[in-house]
Parts: structure tokens; C-alpha cells; sequence
């Protein structure tokens, strides 16, 4: 597998982009990148680490898409940008997939308008994977991509859905919710009222009923269809509570003298494990479904181990052709 590597963007790259794919390398033999971005600024990283020379290279671009950029514009008039470059020889066949970090809005744009949507799909969808409380992941379909949609296409969410955590996460009957603000059948609005009477005739989904914001992390589900204004609402106010947790409990342990400092020394492992589990570096970021291509979205803010985790995704995603399954599952 060949993914190109999207390494400007972000927060801290080139840097994390570039030892991220490095150490991604090293998970997989069979692996190869392309980094994407000014060829001076990633030969300066390169240098500093040893690496296999067969399995890297370099694909030059002048050009930065920034957030403070329009997205359309950007993919419009910044051509050489790594972004675009990288884009456009994911769809010439130069590689089976690519990692960005870069803007949202330009990867969406640039996904649709320069990679295609796959066949049946009218929207592709920003889908981030969740942790939950079971040790397994929740796919959030669609996580903002898409602020108002229509139900024909809340449908498409839950068998692009489907169809990545059958191939990804190996789950043979994925169970789907709908997420709503109660679990009866007859909750909800116009639109959430007409996509659960549409999603229950639905074939090849495992459609479970209505899930309400509560159960969003606790694995009742592992496809969880919504819109993308309520999608991302949902997903930063899970993100925002367990950072204000996190902070509760530090504040706790520093206003409740030695007893608390002792008593946080015994848990300091347990409260690692949980922060590690709730972090989005060990799922890599999100990924845009219903592409022609394999397009994963890292956070802004990612560092190497985030890139690495979703150069690998991208390179499983491609391997089982997810793309051509979701097609399949559509075409029921």
C-alpha cells in the first residue's frame, strides 16, 4: 500500500507529519508514503532520522491551504499546494490513499470535486471513530460534514457506516442507532421521525431504533447516524466534558492535600490508561466516506503518533476497498 502523507496543515507540522509516517513505516513492510509539502522543509526531517529509502518519497508543493483560507477558493486557485497535489495523484492512481491534517472544508471540497463521489452516494460524510465504554468504537456518521441533509441520505450514513465497521473493525451485523432525543420510535423531529421509519426498511443495515446523546460513548451501538450540525455538536461536547473532567479531578487533587497526592500516586496508572483510551491519537482522526478515493482527516492538533495511527487506517481502508463496499451496500 502508498499513501501519500499531507504534511502541512496542521498544527505541528511538517514535523509530526513526516516522523509520523516514519513510524508508521515501521509497522508494515508492505507499506510505502509519499510526503506532500516543500520538498526543502521534509528533507530537513528526513535527515535528522534514518529510514528506508525505497519506501519514501517526495512529492514538492509550494503551496500551503491554511484554515484562515476559503475552502473553495483554496482548492481552486492554490494548485501546487500539497493539499491539491496530493489529491489530484490519489485520483490519477499515484497512491491507494492519503492523510491530511489540513482544512476540513478544503479536504471535503477537494475530496468531492477532485477524487468523486462513489456510486450512489450524494454526500460524502466526515465520520470521526469514538472510544467507548466497552473497549470498542462507536463511527459517528456524519461528524460535521454536512449541516443539513435530507433523509435519503441519513440512509446512505448508516451503510457507508456499515460497511466501514464490517471491513475495519470486523464486525459482521454492525448495530446502527439513530441519534435522537429519546429512544421511542415516535421521538424526534420530522426528519429524525422519517429516517428511522426509513432506516428500518432498510436492507443490510442492523438498525437498532433511536440512541439518545447519553449512550453516545457507551457502545450500545456501533454505527451512529445523524446529521452533521448535530453530529458535531455531540461529538466536541463529549470532547469538552471529558477535558473539564480531567480538570476537576487535577484541581481535586491539588486542593485536597497529601491524602488526595497519595491516593492520586496509586491511580496515576488507571488515569493514564483512561486518558490514553480517550484520546483521538489511537484512532488517527476521521475519515471521509463515500469518496472514490481513501481520504483520512487527522486532527489539526496531531502529533506523530496520530499520523502514524492514520496513515495505517488509510492503508487498511485501501487494502479492503471500502470505497467499492460502501458501492456495493448502496446498490442493495
Amino acid at each position: 500500500m502508498k499513501i501519500i502523507v499531507d504534511c502541512h496543515g496542521g498544527d505541528f507540522c511538517p514535523r509530526e507529519a513526516v516522523v509520523g509516517a516514519l513510524v508508521a513505516l515501521d509497522s508494515s513492510k508492505s507499506l510505502s508514503v509519499i510526503l506532500a509539502g516543500r520538498k526543502d522543509e521534509i528533507e530537513a526531517v528526513l535527515a535528522e532520522r534514518k529510514y528506508d529509502l525505497s519506501r519514501v518519497e517526495i512529492l514538492d508543493a509550494s503551496e500551503i491551504i491554511t484554515n484562515d483560507d476559503s475552502p473553495s477558493l483554496a482548492i481552486r486557485r492554490k494548485k501546487d499546494s500539497s493539499t491539491v497535489k496530493g489529491l489530484r495523484l490519489l485520483k490519477d492512481g499515484g497512491a491507494d490513499g492519503m492523510v491530511s491534517s489540513a482544512n476540513t472544508g478544503a479536504l471535503l471540497i477537494g475530496g468531492t470535486l477532485i477524487l468523486g463521489l462513489g456510486a450512489g452516494v450524494t454526500r460524502a460524510a466526515m465520520c470521526p471513530v469514538m472510544p467507548t465504554l466497552t473497549d470498542t468504537h462507536t463511527i459517528l456518521v456524519d461528524g460535521g460534514a454536512n449541516v443539513d441533509c435530507k433523509v435519503e441520505q441519513l440512509r446512505e450514513f448508516a451503510v457507508m457506516g456499515t460497511a466501514y465497521m464490517r471491513e475495519l473493525h470486523g464486525i459482521k451485523s454492525p448495530k446502527t442507532g439513530l441519534l435522537n432525543n429519546g429512544a421511542e420510535s415516535e421521538k424526534g423531529n420530522a426528519q429524525t421521525k422519517a429516517a428511522h421509519a426509513l432506516l428500518s426498511e432498510t436492507d443490510g443495515i442492523n438498525f437498532i431504533g433511536n440512541v439518545e446523546a447519553k449512550d453516545f460513548l457507551t457502545g450500545v451501538c456501533d454505527v451512529l447516524v445523524t446529521d452533521g450540525f448535530v453530529g458535531n455538536a455531540a461529538m466536541k461536547a463529549s470532547e469538552g466534558m471529558g477535558s473539564v473532567l480531567f480538570s476537576l479531578i487535577k484541581n481535586g487533587i491539588m486542593a485536597g492535600g497529601l491524602r488526595a497526592k497519595l491516593g492520586y500516586l496509586l491511580l496515576k496508572p488507571v488515569l493514564r490508561d483512561i486518558k490514553h483510551k480517550m484520546s483521538g491519537d489511537a484512532v488517527g482522526g476521521a475519515v471521509f466516506l463515500g469518496l472514490n478515493k481513501v481520504l483520512v482527516k487527522a486532527h489539526g492538533a496531531s502529533k506523530a503518533t496520530a499520523f502514524s495511527n492514520a496513515i495505517i487506517k488509510a492503508a487498511d481502508m485501501a487494502e479492503r476497498d471500502v470505497p467499492a463496499k460502501i458501492a456495493q451496500g448502496l446498490a442493495l
